[in-house]
């Protein structure tokens, strides 16, 4: 049986709509706590796995009684979400309501942005920073902030990114340090001490608005909505280059993959690089397809399969995919004997050298599609393990809380990949393992010495 899972995206900001930042009662709180782990075991198709049934049972009392009289949204996230993120889902979490932390008055937030290295847990100020004048040049590695050290501010933090990896986690803290920083201190000033150049140096920086803050980034991500995928050839090197962002819009893909690769057999382009460095996934049918194009033989992404059905599960993907599920509650398990998808007759399909680029961003149907391209020996895997693993929980369904507002995703399958079993425990795993940052220049290397 042909298997497509659907995952949501990483969704940086959340379309939730809170206006002002609610003030829940703890009666309200306790309410939301009931409903979002009561939910979660209704849809989850095993939520006990790393969390214990009676362990979550006894956090959650415990939660339940060191609740105070009253809240607002940003108190309650702050509670509950460890103990999601206590499941070890990446793809089961609570999303961070960035609507309540705008409808803060005269809130002021961190004015850098950051990157997070594994497994050192040490913060950078990341090229994107929002202060044009570079009070902190791009590249200083801060080493405490408000007396606290960064790596405190890491692990605390890491304890509200919902993930399987650590690594992961420490990734995603690039889009999450800010609200977070906030949500734990409040902090409106911040004494940073910093390195640059092998040089100890500190300063006072004051914080800035939201709209300061995000501006760029939400016109930015705008902008990069509409260009999930797009294709290059570099000049005079004989490469393609096939940026790939998301796996969204199925349709829209097979006409950029058409044209793609008309073009990489009219130029006679002998080296093709597909880099999914920061891709975190989408409909895993856009990996389908792209495998008929440069795969040599029969593939599959998908071994065993794990399915719960559920009424909350059958409602969300009528209201969200318009898709109909007949079939009866309770859960199915899709035999590993997975039969391959036969390759189509294929004109374009790609004879020459190909190379993906994974990263530790790369998660979801992004590293099923690594894990696929490997498995099935396509070409040479270049970058940083994959966040996805090769054996994971996914296929979200979307809720919000009665109360509180705040949205929440469960995962309602277990996906083995194509040859995995209980023992990979890990993702894609490169030929090459080179810090993502390099991975293309790396490549271009590597090709041009095999040309030489």
């Amino acid at each position: 049986m042909k298997r497509i899972c659907i995952t949501l995206s990483l969704i940086l900001f959340t379309a939730t709509i809170f206006g002002q930042a609610k003030n829940l009662t703890r009666e309200q709180m306790i309410q939301d706590i009931d409903t979002l782990f009561s939910n979660i075991e209704k849809v989850h198709v095993d939520m006990y796995e790393a969390y214990p049934k009676q362990r979550i049972e006894k956090d959650i009392e415990t939660l339940k009684e060191k609740l105070k009289p009253t809240g607002n949204t940003l108190y309650f996230y702050k509670q509950v979400t460890p103990l999601v993120v206590n499941l070890e889902d990446g793809h089961t979490n609570v999303a961070f309501p960035f609507d309540a932390l705008e409808n803060i008055p005269n809130l002021t937030l961190f004015p850098f942005y950051i990157k997070v290295t594994s497994p050192d847990k040490s913060i950078f100020v990341a090229e994107n920073s929002v202060q044009p004048q570079n009070i902190i040049p791009v590249g200083a590695k801060i080493t405490s902030i408000n007396n606290r050290k960064a790596r405190v501010y890491v692990e605390k933090m890491m304890k509200y990114v919902s993930a399987e990896k650590d690594f992961y986690k420490t990734e995603l803290l690039e889009y999450f340090f800010t609200p977070l920083l906030y949500t734990l201190y409040q902090d409106s000033v911040f004494d940073i001490k910093y390195i640059y150049n092998g040089k100890k140096q500190a300063i006072r920086v004051k914080g800035i608005s939201f709209k300061e803050k995000y501006e760029k980034l939400f016109q930015q991500s705008n902008s990069e909505a509409d260009v999930p995928y797009t294709f290059t050839i570099l000049e005079n090197a004989n490469i393609g280059i096939i940026d790939f962002k998301s796996f969204v819009d199925v349709d829209k893909f097979k006409l950029f993959l058409d044209s793609t690769f008309q073009v990489l057999q009219k130029e006679n382009i002998g080296n093709l690089i597909i880099d999914i460095r920061e891709n975190s996934g989408g409909n895993s049918a856009l990996g389908d397809e792209l495998l008929q194009y440069i795969s040599p033989v029969p593939f599959a992404q998908f071994g065993k399969t794990i399915v719960k059905t559920s009424d909350i599960q059958k409602q969300f993907f009528k209201s969200r995919y318009n898709k109909d599920i007949s079939k009866p509650n309770g859960i199915e398990v899709f035999d590993e004997n997975t039969e391959l998808t036969e390759l189509r007759d294929n004109n374009f399909r790609y004879k020459g050298n190909v190379y993906l680029l994974i990263s530790h961003k790369t998660f979801s149907a992004a590293a099923s599609f690594a894990w696929a391209f490997k498995y099935f020996k396509i070409g040479s895997v270049i970058g940083e393990e994959t966040g996805g693993l090769a054996v994971c929980f996914s296929n979200n369904v979307s809720q919000k809380l009665p109360n509180s507002g705040l949205y929440f995703n469960t995962s309602c399958g277990k996906y083995y990949l194509y040859g995995a079993t209980e023992n990979n425990k890990h993702g894609t795993l490169p030929d090459y393992n080179v810090k993502r940052e390099k991975a293309l220049d790396f490549t271009i290397e590597l090709i041009n010495g095999r040309n030489k």
